[in-house]
């Protein structure tokens, strides 16, 4: 299909005729050369050249040229040239002058473009024509074309950003986006981690008539997928450029046809100030785009995107103005809008003064609904002082043999992880630590685990592990950490991939802090839950949702209904600030701590005891 089709307008003519005088008017050959060879007078000719100008919307020969090597009715042969290897080798300069030359601009606006004057651009096109080793310029933007360089938005008189296709569950959020960002100029948006650059991308191509587009994004597990699916998506809409600091290029992987740069000059020498691109960088690199701006040198931005916006590092860098470059509109999209847990550094996740209200939502239930996330079951495991349960370790062991799973998950803090995995190879377990680098052996044999295979992770995972379960030891970490950690696992490795256990693991005499970083973490990412959890609280009846995945020692029923009491509060952070410090006094912060402790004293008298839970499935 045709570019022009995809774009919701009509297919060039593909008749025998029209074809024949396309394939010609790619050539170098004159009206008279062209006339010659069909047999025509110079006068049919032109006026066949008129019918396709009229049929198409072309303006002149060489968007003409353009629409037939779009629609693929044109070869390099056509085009005076062997193959694209002149094309592939041309620098940014001459990519730049290429796309220019596309649009149809006289000589002096695209002097103004690149900082040169006509004759100079005279001279550089000349050569430009040259290295390709064709004769015109027609055939020159025919080949940029076919090799992808030249693309329908570099066009602008005749294209408008092309409309990309957007799922059905994208659609409303997307249209709620744009609303938002046309009253007041920013939106936020929860979805899940992995479409947000889908969301991102139907974005842009629905608010119509972008040229500049920045996405933000951090060099993580994710960066290289988002690379993907942006320049998937922009592939016909202009240049795709990764702008990142001088340290991030050479560990940062690249798709084809994206490039990287890493200074202000670069950019305008590969993108322009006219053209249209959307520059994806990192933190690091964003002070490049904020450098060219505070120049005077590139103009204001058509939509800003941020990705994983409640993340310390992304929020505190779109919330300064002299970072962050100008944009008629701020899109911040997150899939934990908000953290409500063992939060030990205090964050609140994004900020409301700066990101504006939530405005959509592609919410955690329903990705699972559509097969983009698992649903999953929360779970406590809890231990009396009995001695085979005494290590986290022979927690595992015993989760394992208890449900009959193979592959399992297991987060931990950085200084737990390799004495974890010697104690769980005392127990008769294959264990592995998931290292920095070099992952691909290490997943390859999780993968294929044929045994119960326990796999120990300290950092954000990739996705698509497809584990049966993930058992979170508490970590101390801030709670987005966690939040990674379980959003990967919630994504599933196969079409309609069953349900996945998150468990906790916790003794009873460490104040249940695992259970609220686990819970707090799931609660950020399902606002269901968050919901459950708080209703729960104000009820004083703890979860029904909680399970435990491992039987209590006899008479330990007290412990459990501690264990509620400590799920259902994992909440606390929004409701101490409505409460103005004056909560529940039998409730228990995430670190396991009466609220009581946390609020000025008031009249004395026994805290009540929490009502016991009978449990029921997640």
């Amino acid at each position: 299909m045709s570019v022009a089709a995809r774009g919701g307008r009509t297919a060039v003519p593909a008749d025998v005729g029209s074809l024949a005088m396309a394939r010609l008017l790619a050539g170098p050959g004159g009206t008279e050369e062209i006339a010659r060879t069909l047999g025509w007078s110079p006068s049919q000719v032109r006026n066949g050249m008129a019918h396709l100008q009229q049929a198409t919307g072309a303006r002149g020969r060489t968007e003409l040229v353009a629409d037939y090597a779009w629609a693929g009715h044109l070869t390099t042969r056509h085009l005076g040239a062997l193959d694209l290897e002149s094309v592939h080798g041309l620098g940014a300069e001459e990519r730049l002058l290429l796309r220019l030359t596309a649009g149809d601009g006289d000589d002096r606006a695209v002097g103004a473009e690149i900082g040169a004057g006509a004759a100079t651009v005279r001279r550089r096109r000349e050569l430009l024509v040259g290295a390709l080793g064709v004769a015109t310029a027609h055939q020159a933007v025919g080949l940029g074309c076919l090799a992808g360089v030249v693309r329908p938005a570099d066009m602008p008189r005749r294209f408008g950003h092309p409309s990309a296709p957007v799922a059905d569950h994208l659609r409303v959020p997307v249209a709620l986006a744009l609303r938002q960002l046309g009253s007041s100029g920013r939106a936020l948006v929860t979805a899940p981690r992995r479409e947000q650059p889908h969301l991102a991308a139907a974005a842009a191509a629905r608010a119509g008539g972008l040229r500049r587009v920045v996405v933000l994004t951090e060099p993580g597990e994710y960066w290289q997928h988002d690379l993907e699916v942006l320049a998937a998506a922009h592939r016909d809409a202009g240049q795709v450029l990764a702008v990142l600091g001088k340290a991030e290029t050479a560990r940062l992987p690249l798709p084809p046809g994206v490039a990287a740069v890493t200074s202000p000059s670069a950019i305008r020498a590969t993108a322009g100030t006219t053209l249209p691109a959307v520059l994806v960088t990192t933190p690091a690199g964003l002070s490049v785009l904020a450098r060219l701006h505070r120049d005077g040198r590139w103009p204001l931005l058509d939509l800003a995107v941020v990705l994983d916006a409640h993340l310390p590092g992304i929020d505190d860098l779109t919330g300064r103005r002299e970072e962050w470059p100008p944009a008629d509109g701020v899109l911040r999209l997150t899939s934990a809008p908000r953290f409500t847990t063992a939060d030990r550094t205090g964050r609140g996740g994004c900020r409301r003064a700066v990101t504006g209200a939530l405005t959509a939502a592609v919410s955690l239930q329903r990705a699972a609904e559509l097969g983009l996330m698992r649903h999953y079951s929360l779970a406590a495991a809890v231990t009396g002082r009995s001695a085979q349960h005494a290590a986290p370790a022979q927690i595992v062991a015993d989760l394992v043999r208890a449900h009959g799973l193979r592959r399992v998950l297991v987060h931990s803090g950085p200084r737990d992880a390799r004495s974890l995995v010697v104690a769980l190879g005392r127990a008769g377990l294959d264990a592995e630590v998931l290292p920095a680098r070099d992952r691909e052996p290490v997943l390859a044999r999780f993968a294929d685990a044929r045994a119960p295979r326990v796999l120990v992770v300290d950092r954000p995972l990739p996705p698509r592990l497809g584990a049966d379960a993930l058992v979170h030891l508490s970590t101390g970490a801030p709670s987005e950490r966690t939040a990674a950690v379980v959003e990967a696992a919630l994504t599933p490795a196969r079409p309609g991939e069953g349900p996945i256990r998150l468990i906790s693991a916790d003794r009873a005499d460490e104040g249940w802090t695992a259970l609220a970083e686990l819970t707090g973490a799931v609660a950020a990412l399902d606002p269901h839950l968050a919901k459950d959890l708080a209703g729960a609280r104000e009820r004083h009846t703890g979860h029904l949702g909680l399970e435990l995945a491992l039987p209590l020692p006899p008479g330990a029923g007290e412990q459990r209904a501690r264990a509620v009491c400590a799920w259902a509060n994992t909440t606390w952070a929004e409701e101490m600030k409505v409460a103005a410090g004056r909560p529940r006094r039998s409730g228990l912060s995430p670190s396991g701590r009466s609220l009581s402790t946390l609020a000025p004293p008031r009249s004395a008298g026994r805290n009540p005891v929490p009502r016991q839970s009978t449990g029921g499935a997640g």
